[in-house]
């Protein structure tokens, strides 16, 4: 009897719940850390795919700046990785309330 990574599993799963309407964020998402890097990662959260284009919520403006400069790179590391050719990425920030509590809660855990 082998053994199967239970990381694998939980991937798996998370695919086949999620149907093939969601398959390419999902993709991404999974990729986003080793994509972009940890640092980068760590200030973003992958909001939402829609029409072939990507939607990055980003934690302030200096992060935004240093993604935007990087786009076209990470465009290609996604359509390179994952094969996933995606038509834009879009980078805003949103600056309410309860985001700032995420990031903070995100950024101290």
């Amino acid at each position: 009897m082998s053994f199967i990574p239970a990381g694998n599993v939980i991937k798996n799963l998370i695919y086949r719940i999620a149907g093939g309407k969601y398959r390419e964020l999902i993709s991404i998402s999974f990729a986003w850390k080793r994509i972009v890097g940890k640092l980068m990662a760590e200030k973003t959260i992958i909001y939402k795919f829609e029409n072939n284009v990507l939607f990055v919520n980003v934690s302030n403006n200096i992060w935004l700046q240093e993604l935007v400069l990087q786009k076209y790179e990470i465009l290609r590391r996604i359509k390179e990785e994952l094969k996933i050719e995606l038509d834009d990425i879009v980078f805003f920030m949103r600056t309410n309330d309860a985001n700032k509590r995420y990031y903070r809660k995100r950024n101290h855990a």
